[in-house]
């Protein structure tokens, strides 16, 4: 995951926090999409941040917007907007999701190869992400770039496991240039 605002984590810890005590957790994930959504309609998040805009119209737009949403979220949703802080919906459904598989022992990560996995090497990137996590079982996604050459980027959470030619043949560059 990429770094993210620490008001976004406190914000996803508080939520996880809800969710966990009320077991709602798939629930929680759904309504923080949908409000990560919203705010991402760059007409809408324009209205919601706007100072000429009374807070009374942004609630009703929410409720109008958003009328499947469970109360405490709908209530998360105007909180983010008063507040000032509807820019870190999208951070925040992150670090939730990321929170949320955690602690659920699974493990997301993105492998980036030159051509497509085949069925053994995405069997062998599972296993070494497992191996490397610890985690019970792992979300995978795959990418294909050409410009890595061959090999493979593996990226879990916020580290990166860069076993690319092209890293290996700027490395021996570096290496050469300076010996």
């Amino acid at each position: 995951m990429a770094l993210s605002d620490p008001a976004a984590r406190r914000y996803a810890d508080a939520v996880f926090g809800i969710a966990h005590d009320t077991a709602s957790h798939d629930r929680w994930l759904a309504d923080l999409d949908d409000i990560a959504e919203l705010f991402a309609e760059p007409t809408v998040y324009g209205f919601l941040v706007s100072t000429r805009v009374p807070q009374a119209e942004k609630e009703q737009i929410l409720d109008n917007a958003l009328p499947d949403l469970q109360t405490a979220a709908g209530s998360f949703a105007k909180l983010l907007v008063r507040k000032r802080r509807a820019n870190l919906a999208p951070q925040v459904i992150e670090v939730f999701r990321e929170r949320l598989n955690s602690a659920r022992g699974i493990a997301e990560a993105t492998v980036t190869t030159a051509v497509p996995l085949s069925d053994e090497a995405r069997d062998a990137v599972e296993e070494a992400v497992l191996r490397y996590t610890s985690a019970e079982t792992v979300s995978l996604s795959e990418t294909v770039d050409n410009t890595i050459i061959g090999g493979a980027v593996v990226k879990i959470g916020d580290r990166i496991i860069d076993g690319s030619v092209r890293t290996r043949l700027s490395t021996m560059r570096r290496s050469l240039a300076q010996g």
